[in-house]
């Protein structure tokens, strides 16, 4: 998908906020700001196995079920921590496959014109929501969907707003676990796709992907083009993701 529709769409107040969660000089041990309803908390990476429990557990608060509905309904209410449960939990599923192909041809080819016409936006959202369905966590295809339903809908509709808020609840998760600045305070992310989504939020644009292997942990080390933040780098935890793959080919 052309990423010039990007910066016409996403809000100059996200984007701000956005940045000062994530560039901010903090280590794992500074408080940062949570979405509204919260008290601070401290980055700290998800604790998979209490995550897990917790969401298997009916009638918790944390109850997968229960967080995806909220989430797909654009719940805002959810506490930072209930999305940090949804978006984590996501990858002790039975069902999760970090390394899954996502249709992204399919979207390209909806909105291969200079100029996209309704239908175009249209079947580029029919794309979106099949992914979704199976993919609910996705942050690039949320980001995508935000995009697609401007277009479609307009600003002020309340499909694009409660997509924007998707992507804003997806984004606080990973930001809750570091800054991306260096190993010690990756971004914790459960699949590669949302590095790039996150990437695309900040219009980074990578040169390079390394994996580097460290004191039992995974990362993805992207180094970065030119940028107005003047990061050269920006790190991913994908411990989550490499064990996945692991187990699923008995290494």
């Amino acid at each position: 998908m052309k990423m010039r529709y990007l910066k016409s769409i996403v809000m100059v107040a996200f984007l701000s906020m956005a940045v000062l969660l994530v560039f901010d000089s903090c280590s794992t041990s500074k408080k940062t700001t949570t979405r509204k309803g919260d008290a601070s908390i401290t980055a700290n990476a998800p604790d998979y196995k209490r995550i897990k429990k917790e969401i298997n557990t009916e009638g918790s608060e944390f109850y997968y079920p229960e967080l995806l509905r909220r989430f797909e309904a654009a719940d805002t209410t959810l506490s930072l921590e209930q999305i940090r449960h949804f978006y984590y939990g996501t990858a002790t599923r039975p069902e999760y496959n970090p390394y899954k192909t996502s249709n992204y041809d399919a979207l390209h080819k909806a909105l291969e014109k200079e100029t996209p016409e309704k239908e175009d936006w249209e079947n580029a959202a029919q794309v979106i929501d099949e992914q979704l369905k199976t993919d609910p966590t996705n942050i690039r295809f949320h980001l995508y969907k935000h995009i697609v339903y401007d277009n479609l809908y307009g600003s002020g509709s309340e499909k694009t707003i409660d997509a924007y808020e998707q992507v804003v609840m997806l984004l606080s998760a990973v930001t809750s676990t570091g800054d991306g600045s260096s190993k010690e305070t990756a971004f914790h992310v459960i699949c590669v796709t949302d590095e790039y989504g996150i990437m695309d939020i900040f219009g980074l644009s990578p040169t390079m992907q390394s994996l580097v292997e460290d004191k039992g942990q995974s990362y993805d080390v992207m180094d970065l083009k030119e940028n107005e933040y003047g990061l050269e780098s920006m790190y991913f935890n994908i411990t989550v993701s490499i064990e996945a793959m692991n187990k699923m080919f008995d290494f």
